[in-house]
């Protein structure tokens, strides 16, 4: 580890009252993070190896956006290594009430130790706190995408226009304002302590999809810093200010990015048939099921 490296603790079990055993958690310290290990599992080496992996995502987040940690003002963004969440690797962010030390800003990633999924979205998350999961998913989304893993949920190893194309097609794709700030109209509810569940793994899939493709349009088209101004302006308005931020309202985006995915779409019209059959194929993960197709390939060069 690097000089952050604060301490180790084994995980030892104690018996306490009513006979009750309990594991004391291991945990150990970064520059900017609190790690720790939930489960009792990983070891030493495989602890300290998952702080280096989570730091170096954290630092790829700092640059690509130009932020800085703030750990002095809110402290070190807590990170906590839980089992597989319903057998799936993913993570999650989530800030308790008040100002916990450390624990203001928690990430929970659960399982894949050796290559854990979705830190760079989570991340970005920590790193600019937005109530509204629209604003919140196109930031993070767009930093996996540019600093992360493409076998993070929403490409699933896929390209995130390819999944919208597919929801077009196959006429399920959800218009932007449907989105709402919460997580019902994902597809999703919080269950409390950065534990989500899915009741709708299709909808929660093209919901993501979106606003990752969406996100990528306007980083492309009008620059990171007008992705920074909209999320800040967000704070002060209280609403989605894009034309404040953008220079027009959501339906005159929403269009453009809609046009700019038509025009791409040359040479792609193989991969999203299977993205379309992969979004009706109906009960079960579209995410595990797109992974299994392998990665996208490039398109065909025009004739």
């Amino acid at each position: 580890m690097k000089n952050g490296l604060c301490s180790i603790c084994a995980c030892a079990a104690s018996v306490l009252l009513f006979g009750l055993a309990h594991a004391a958690e291991a945990q150990l310290e970064t520059e900017h993070l609190r790690v720790q290990d939930t489960t009792c599992s990983l070891g030493e080496q495989r602890l300290s190896d998952f702080a280096e992996r989570a730091e170096a995502s954290l630092g790829a987040v700092l640059a690509l956006w130009g932020l800085d940690a703030q750990v002095s003002s809110q402290g070190k963004i807590r990170v906590l290594y839980d089992e597989p969440l319903r057998g799936q690797c993913t993570a999650t962010f989530f800030q308790p009430g008040g100002r916990v030390p450390g624990g203001a800003r928690s990430l929970r990633v659960f399982g894949c130790a050796e290559a854990p999924l979705m830190l760079a979205h989570k991340l970005t998350s920590a790193l600019m706190p937005q109530p509204d999961k629209l604003l919140r998913n196109m930031a993070g989304a767009l930093s996996e995408q540019r600093v992360g893993d493409p076998m993070s949920f929403p490409a699933c190893g896929q390209d995130v226009d390819d999944w919208v194309r597919a929801a077009v097609r196959s006429g399920t794709r959800i218009p932007l304002a449907e989105l709402g700030p919460g997580h019902a109209s994902w597809g999703m509810r919080d269950e409390g302590g950065g534990r989500l569940r899915s009741f709708d793994r299709q909808r929660q899939l093209r919901a993501y999809a979106e606003a990752a493709s969406f996100a990528k349009y306007l980083a492309d088209t009008y620059g990171l810093e007008a992705l920074k101004r909209l999320q800040r302006l967000s704070h002060t308005s209280g609403a989605r200010p894009w034309r404040e931020a953008l220079g027009a309202d959501l339906d005159e985006l929403e269009a453009r990015w809609l046009d700019s995915l038509r025009e791409g779409s040359a040479g792609r019209e193989e991969r999203v048939g299977r993205l379309v059959r992969v979004l009706n194929a109906g009960v079960g993960d579209p995410c595990e099921r797109a992974r299994r197709e392998g990665p996208t390939p490039p398109p065909r060069p025009a004739p």
